[in-house]
């Protein structure tokens, strides 16, 4: 779609074009009847028309998507930032929920999408279990029910809830904008906490519990590479490597 001004210009120009001398119809196109006044005017109308200004909506640039490095200095919590992070949604309109819903997300590696889609008939309480059905073409399995997750779990489950029922009842959208509005100490502030950052923090924190393999089928991860680049960050690896 063409701007105003340009439409404007379109139609005066178009208009010029109509104007002859001897007050006849413009002529056609065809054969060699054009006037050549009035040839060229109309060719100035159809430049005009193809040079015409870009569709203002196609012509808009997106803003350019910085890297994270330029939001925040590390894309991992240690498992004490995260019981800080805990700590302060405790305080929230709906705190109990809410730190299980960070606890959870960080004991067991979860994506926001997959902690938003997590059911009552996932938690096998008396089994010990919780099954993570993964997404984005990650492994699920069954994950060991520990008793720290049974602590932030049981205040949630009231007499009503349905096997398909939602364990926290919060959108991913309501889990991001939670953790964005969490009073949190300056340091942690200012790593503009996200929910990816804690899935990050489970794989971190598992460094040197289990060996690659263990820790990749936890993480849900097929490549081996996407388990590795937790290595990286532990500095533990590198002790007695200089005197």
């Amino acid at each position: 779609m063409t701007s105003k001004a340009t439409r404007s210009e379109i139609s005066q120009a178009m208009s010029d074009s109509l104007k002859l001398d001897d007050g006849e119809s413009v002529p056609s196109l065809r054969g060699n009847t054009t006037k050549p006044d009035s040839q060229a005017r109309q060719s100035a109308v159809l430049r005009l028309i193809e040079t015409a200004a870009p569709n203002a909506v196609n012509a808009t640039k997106r803003p350019k998507r910085l890297p994270n490095a330029e939001h925040r200095a590390r894309e991992h919590l240690s498992r004490d930032e995260v019981l800080v992070v805990v700590k302060a949604a405790r305080q929230n309109r709906y705190g109990a929920r809410d730190a299980a819903a960070i606890w959870i997300a960080f004991n067991h590696g979860l994506r926001v999408s997959e902690l938003a889609d997590l059911r009552w008939g996932d938690v096998r309480r008396e089994e010990r279990k919780i099954m993570v059905r993964r997404l984005k073409g990650s492994a699920s399995g069954e994950h060991p029910l520990t008793e720290q997750d049974k602590r932030f779990l049981g205040p949630l489950r009231g007499k009503g809830a349905r096997p398909s029922d939602t364990v926290f009842g919060i959108s991913a959208a309501g889990f991001r904008k939670m953790l964005s509005r969490l009073k949190l100490p300056a340091d942690l502030a200012a790593l503009n906490i996200h929910p990816h950052v804690l899935r990050h923090a489970c794989g971190y924190d598992m460094v040197g519990r289990a060996d690659l393999q263990a820790r990749a089928a936890f993480m849900g991860h097929k490549r081996i590479e996407n388990t590795v680049r937790y290595s990286h960050l532990d500095p533990d690896q590198f002790e007695g490597l200089r005197p």
